[in-house]
Order: structure tokens, then sequence, then C-alpha cells
């Protein structure tokens, strides 16, 4: 069993690494295809690939499966915000910024079920926005606090992190009783269709940004950041998850960021800056924050159950005192 769980956390840091690789990718390959292009082409490849893994789980579909097409447009919505807001920044507050949805998945929690979030988790998101501006700030010159940035971007990656949170939240109340692989599967299904129509739309009619191409080089780089990047990253996750504890699995999500960090200022696309190192510190002090406390919470509440069915066990009158 040691032996497996130290396989799953070698997996699970190599698909941190992928969707770190992910959004450098991403980001030259907006040269061939505009953002909801890349999202619909992306979706695409991922469910062609998906669909040989789920095989014959497809007769697990049912109604309750319904549920998918809201979390399919959340889904879409923070691809979207994602990667338009990437066109317009770099990826290393690219990749940051989505991380924010580490923090206010407790804030969805309570619209959705009134889940009070903790202290530890208002601090967190209070220190994870602290983070975000200096992120997209310019240091300590708070008189040209916002010169240096491309507000534009870091807002539309922001809001992407936000809907992730969402969807989240979303998916962590009502999937419980769903096939993770068949859920993943339908919402990117969902969008799919969205970001196609997105794109033709928004991007073609409205905007007339519409980029296309049947380039070799391309293709094959929109085919990596579906099949790898995307398909074969949740089927490898969802199997990873099964042998590491949510505590690793939420500390290990920032390294995507760090990774996108480091490739991107290696390949020039950006320069190093303090606002990157000591807004990038801090946005991954409060996920650490608030992953520690989750995890310690939930042993606490494991501990309390356990010891309340004790209670009740005690208080149960047996048959022979009936």
């Amino acid at each position: 069993m040691k032996k497996i769980k130290v396989i799953a956390f070698i997996v699970l840091i190599g698909v941190m690494i992928l969707w770190g690789i992910a959004p450098v990718i991403s980001k030259v390959v907006f040269d061939s295809y505009s953002p909801g292009m890349l999202i619909a082409l992306r979706g695409l490849f991922a469910i062609i690939v998906m669909a040989i893994f789920i095989n014959k789980n497809f007769k697990k579909i049912n109604k309750s499966y319904l549920i998918c097409i809201p979390a399919g447009l959340f889904l879409a919505a923070a691809y979207i915000f994602q990667f338009v807001g990437l066109k317009y920044t770099v990826p290393s507050k690219n990749a940051f910024l989505e991380n924010i949805s580490c923090i206010t998945i407790p804030i969805f929690m309570f619209i959705l079920v009134r889940e009070k979030p903790t202290w530890v988790s208002v601090v967190s998101a209070i220190v994870c926005v602290i983070g975000s501006l200096f992120l997209v700030g310019n240091g300590f010159d708070f008189m040209h606090f916002f010169s240096s940035g491309s507000l534009k971007g870091d807002g539309l990656s922001a809001i992407g992190g936000l809907f992730f949170g969402l969807d989240i939240a979303f998916t962590k109340v009502f999937s419980k009783d769903k096939d993770p692989l068949l859920y993943v599967f339908l919402q990117l299904c969902v969008l799919t269709v969205v970001s196609f129509a997105y794109s033709f739309i928004f991007e073609g009619l409205v905007f007339d940004e519409l980029i296309f191409t049947f380039d070799i080089w391309p293709l094959v780089q929109a085919m990596f950041l579906g099949v790898i990047c995307t398909a074969i990253c949740w089927v490898l996750r969802a199997q990873a998850i099964k042998y590491i504890d949510a505590v690793t699995v939420s500390l290990l999500v920032p390294l995507s960021a760090v990774v996108a960090s480091s490739l991107s200022i290696a390949l020039q696309m950006e320069e190093f800056t303090f606002n990157l190192l000591i807004g990038g510190l801090i946005v991954l002090l409060s996920i650490a924050m608030s992953a520690i406390f989750d995890y310690r919470k939930g042993d606490q509440d494991k501990i309390n159950n356990e010891n309340n069915e004790e209670v009740i066990e005690r208080n149960e009158p047996n048959q022979n005192q009936l």
C-alpha cells in the first residue's frame, strides 16, 4: 500500500507540472487559435480520449447527471475568462490568480448550502487578496501601484479563478453520488459546446477576432493540451487522489503556478519581479493555511462522530435489557 501511495504522489506531481506547462503553451498557441477556439479544441480532443477510458460506464448515465449542465456552464465560464485573461497578461500571473479558487470555495459553499466559513477561511481569503494585489501591482510603489500590470488580463484571470471556485463548490455539493470521470466528461462536453458557440458568435461575429488554422504544429499543440493536459491528467488525478489525503492534494495544487512562472521566465516570456515573488509566496501561504486547517477540521469532525456513535451505542438498551 505504501508503494502505491508513493506512485500516486509522483503521478499527482506530474499532473501539476503538466497543468503548469499548459498556460505557457496556450500563450504561444494564441498566435494560431483565438482563446475560445483553443478551449473548444482542447475540450473536443479531451472528450474523445476520455470516452475511451469511460467505455462501459456510460450506462451509468441517468437523469441525475443533468446537474452536469450548470456545472459545465460554470467550468466554461472559468476557462473562457482564464484564457481571454491569459491573452492580455503573462502565464505566471494567470496561473497564480487562477489558484484563488481554493480560497473562494468556502464562500460559495456558504451560498449553496449555508455552510459557514471558518475564521481561517476568512483570514486565508484576505491574505490571498493581498497576495493577488502584489501580483498585479507595482511592489511598494503605492503612487503607481497598478502602472506595471495589465488590469484587463489580470482581472479576467481573477474572475476565471472565481468561477473555478464556484465549479468546485458546486461539484462538491451535487456530485457525491456520481462517477467522477463520467461527471468530468459530461462537464467537458458542455464546455466544448459552449466554447465553440462563444468562439463563432463573439470572437467571430461580434469582435471579429476569430483565429483558426489547419497547420500541423499548432494542431499538435492543441492536441497536447486536450489529450495530455486535460484527458490524461484528469484520469490520472482521479486515480491518484484515491490514495492521497486531501491536504496533500490541496498543497500540491499551487505547484502548477510555480511551474508556469518558472517556465515562462526561463523562456523569456516575462521578467522576474519582486511582485511575482512576494505575491506568489503570499498566495501559496493562504492556500496552505486553508488546506491544513480543513484537513485538521476533517479529522476532528471524524473523531467527534466516532465519539457520538460510541455514546449512542452505550445508551442503547441491549437485548437482555428489553
